[in-house]
């Protein structure tokens, strides 16, 4: 009998359970009190042990068809197994007998925060805290419930109430920092944290946060002393290793990025995933055959990790080693056959090979996938342009631009194919269309398509829209 799920309970709950579970296996009945079931109920509630949870609380009501506290753990059985409106129907009638019993309004905010009606799961949470109901947790599921909502500012206010009642709640610092990522607020989330972990130094998931709020603004160094604070509390801490490894990346200290990785592999979760992130790196800067090795292990660990076969296939297509980079990239849309992405690049492998056939065949087979993945359209597109096939891109571009977000990207190949098939007023409006993008889009065009410079029909439009934006901010000052 594995006896490590008993690890955080007291003996007494440990013989109690041990106990009911060797009746059961015998066939046997004998007498619990109410406070003994309820232990035991709770047990099998708390280590998500669905079958004894139902043989514990079945046998609770043989022994004790008129008790309340056994019909709330029935109520807690029903959550579990998703039948919310049989678990609400039944408080209802708790309630009716119970009205100020905080354990059955505790538990109709947790029904209907499941039932996705979260203004009535906050009110019922309310009436078990005027109570004192178990605080920390209460105010917690408060603000999970105002994040549903986005009201991220009380979401936050309740995330600090139960961080006051329950300082190592690491959900409550995990969501706040959350809260303050999605709405913007880094300034708040630093300051908080930084105040935080003065009061609770040894708060790993504290450093953590504070960690993750210096990242966001680019300030790695101390994104870096942050880290090592949450490693040295907790050498296990596998996402801290992993966000070190982050900061050590954007410094671009590869070194120290690949031997933090190394050191999270010990206590990662997914080997597979760590040896990927080493691989990436190696790839990064232009070290393609060590980046294979630790391609290689990532699939060593995970046959099916799709990512790491595509990835390796662009590895290998570094150094031109085709026939290797064409099996690793079907291996990955084997594994996911309706991958744009992967479709894509297996195209372009084979046109990088020289096998043009295949390219045309492979992309015909993507086109129907690219409604949500532009970056196709424009990789088909430079694959089309490189042919010097200007208007069967421009064919390709026309497909892709009404839905595109990246439109300056689109305007600048079709400007180009334009050019070339002398189609002259498709070319203004696309040059048009480059200029009033953005403030780059002039530059960008005339990087990406010189020979515009020399067009004096094109240079008149992009002049004149230079002389209204320097007139436009004359008069705005």
């Amino acid at each position: 009998m594995n006896t490590d799920r008993f690890k955080n309970y007291h003996k007494e709950v440990k013989e109690l359970v041990l106990d009911f579970e060797a009746m059961q296996s015998r066939g046997d009945s004998r007498y619990y009190d109410v406070d003994q079931l309820e232990a035991i109920i709770d047990f099998y509630l708390e280590t998500a042990d669905g079958e004894m949870l139902e043989k514990s609380v079945r046998y609770g009501e043989t022994l004790f068809p008129t008790s309340n506290e056994i019909r709330l753990r029935r109520v807690h059985l029903l959550c579990f197994k998703e039948r919310y409106k049989e678990a609400h129907a039944l408080l209802k009638q708790l309630e009716q007998m119970e009205p100020d019993n905080t354990d059955v309004l505790y538990a109709h905010g947790v029904i209907y925060s499941a039932l996705e009606q979260p203004r009535k799961a906050i009110q019922y949470f309310h009436k078990a805290a005027t109570d004192g109901y178990e605080l920390g947790t209460t105010y917690s599921n408060i603000a999970d419930e105002y994040v549903k909502m986005n009201q991220l500012s009380e979401a936050r206010n309740y995330y600090r109430r139960a961080l006051r009642e329950n300082p190592d709640d690491e959900h409550s610092l995990y969501e706040l920092a959350n809260c303050y990522d999605d709405d913007n607020a880094t300034d708040r989330w630093i300051q908080f944290f930084s105040h935080f972990v003065e009061q609770h130094p040894y708060s790993k998931v504290g450093w953590y946060c504070l960690g993750d709020a210096y990242l966001t603004v680019s300030l790695y160094e101390k994104a870096v002393d942050a880290y090592q604070y949450a490693i040295a509390i907790d050498s296990t801490f596998y996402t801290a290793y992993i966000q070190l490894s982050v900061c050590y990346d954007y410094m671009e200290d590869y070194q120290q990025a690949v031997a933090t990785l190394h050191d999270a592999i010990e206590h990662a979760p997914d080997k597979a995933y760590v040896y990927f992130r080493i691989a990436e790196i190696f790839r990064t800067i232009n070290n393609p055959v060590t980046a294979n090795i630790y391609y290689h292990k990532a699939l060593q660990e995970d046959p099916y990790y799709a990512e790491a076969w595509h990835a390796l296939s662009l590895s290998y297509s570094m150094t031109r080693s085709y026939t290797s980079a064409i099996e690793c990239a079907q291996k990955a849309l084997k594994i996911d056959m309706e991958s744009p992405l992967y479709m894509t690049t297996l195209a372009l492998i084979y046109a990088d090979s020289g096998d043009l056939a295949k390219a045309d065949q492979m992309f015909e087979c993507a086109q129907p996938y690219f409604t949500d993945f532009e970056e196709g359209w424009l990789a088909y597109a430079d694959y089309l342009i490189m042919q010097q096939k200007y208007e069967m891109a421009i064919d390709a571009l026309t497909r892709g631009l009404p839905d595109c977000e990246m439109v300056l990207e689109f305007n600048k190949r079709l400007a180009l194919c334009y050019l070339h098939c002398g189609m002259r007023n498709m070319l203004f409006n696309a040059v048009r269309a480059c200029i009033y993008d953005s403030a780059e889009g002039e530059n960008e065009l005339l990087e990406y398509c010189p020979e515009l410079g020399y067009d004096i029909d094109v240079m008149n439009i992009i002049l004149s829209h230079r002389h209204e934006t320097e007139n436009y901010i004359e008069n705005k000052q």
